[in-house]
């Protein structure tokens, strides 16, 4: 008993010593309610929003041990107090300015999730939040991650919102013709067009049609081609509307190929991710470490085929292909149209004889 209240006494210490050194609010978090779910699902998703509020670094999070010492004085657990006027009185004990409460429930194959922050001096509602999903209850695991950010009065990142794929949430792309270095603007041009269709097909996001973006480059007098630097991206961005610029290169060195790409925020011109990729071998092969390039910038995991298809051409299989890419022989240098796209070929070092013709999918 005794040693419960010095660390009682100890915890409300800190916590005016940190407010007195840091404006942040401070903020606690109770277990929510589970309706329909049990006390351990609760339990994890609720621990799941704890550390994505802490991750958002807008509040003062007071930690789940000083809140059960709390609780286990007044004799009650967590997932008992989930009245407004019982986080009220566990928030006046620890001293902290608000408490987060809430409920999880299923309602057939539905979940829904609601999240309120509320004054512990006035008992007002500062924010309230609310969320529903459809699909596995693994699901909810991102939209606690959303709300954490929603319930401080922040934006989701990308990241999360990505993940949710609703959508209201997707995010709004815009996609710059990517510089060629050592390879003609044509074959750059087909490479991009490769790169958006792929992207697009992630069906993770708001693009920009390349017709609506051409019109605003040609206002401004400049092609696709002469907006290299992020800075122009960034001006053709605002005048877009859209949240996110892609731009990239595409080099030739030797017999290998370098691949850049990079996604950043228009509002702060900070990026968002990175990728990078070297490859030598056929240019089908390439086509796919493009289209895999499309979802990890994005955050996302490519999808099972496209990994399957790299291997193969890792492993030197000619046969490898299949989809919107199979194009089955290396011909003289230049483009030729197969399945519905353009795709760029490598050019042999010296004069050979000509191969067969490339057969082409009916």
């Amino acid at each position: 008993m005794k040693n419960t209240i010095t660390y009682i006494f100890l915890i409300f210490l800190v916590v005016a010593t940190v407010q007195a050194q840091d404006a942040r609010p401070t903020v606690a978090i109770l277990d929510f309610e589970g309706q329909g779910i049990s006390v351990q699902e609760v339990q994890t998703l609720t621990e799941r929003m704890r550390s994505e509020i802490g991750a958002t670094n807008a509040v003062r999070l007071i930690e789940r041990k000083a809140i059960e010492s709390i609780m286990a004085e007044q004799g009650l657990a967590q997932s008992g107090c989930v009245s407004d006027e019982c986080a009220a009185e566990v928030g006046q004990l620890l001293g902290v300015q608000f408490m987060i409460n809430g409920s999880i429930g299923k309602l057939g194959d539905s979940y829904t999730i609601d999240v309120k922050m509320f004054s512990v001096e006035t008992g007002a509602t500062e924010r309230s939040v609310n969320a529903t999903h459809e699909g596995e209850i693994s699901g909810l695991l991102t939209e606690m991650q959303i709300l954490a950010w929603e319930i401080v009065g922040l934006q989701a990142p990308q990241r999360l919102r990505l993940k949710r794929g609703g959508d209201q949430d997707k995010p709004t792309v815009a996609i710059l013709d990517f510089e060629g270095r050592g390879i003609s603007l044509m074959e750059a041009q087909t490479l991009t067009d490769r790169f958006t269709t792929a992207m697009s097909g992630t069906k993770r996001i708001q693009m920009v049609e390349r017709g609506v973006m051409s019109e605003v480059l040609e206002e401004q007098g400049m092609t696709g081609a002469e907006c290299s630097s992020q800075e122009c991206a960034a001006e053709v961005g605002a005048m877009l509307g859209v949240e996110f610029m892609v731009n990239g290169a595409i080099g030739k060195l030797g017999e290998a190929y370098t691949i850049d790409v990079k996604m950043f925020s228009v509002a702060t011109g900070a990026a968002e991710n990175m990728q990078s990729v070297t490859y030598e071998g056929k240019v089908e092969g390439m086509i796919v470490e493009i289209e895999i390039l499309a979802w990890t910038i994005l955050g996302l995991d490519p999808p099972k085929e496209l990994i399957k298809k790299r291997k193969r051409y890792a492993a030197g299989d000619t046969a490898a292909g299949g989809g919107g890419f199979n194009i089955s022989l290396p011909v003289l240098g230049g483009l030729v149209l197969a399945a519905g796209g353009a795709y760029l070929l490598l050019q042999p070092e010296a004069p050979s004889a000509l191969p067969e013709p490339p057969v082409l999918p009916e």
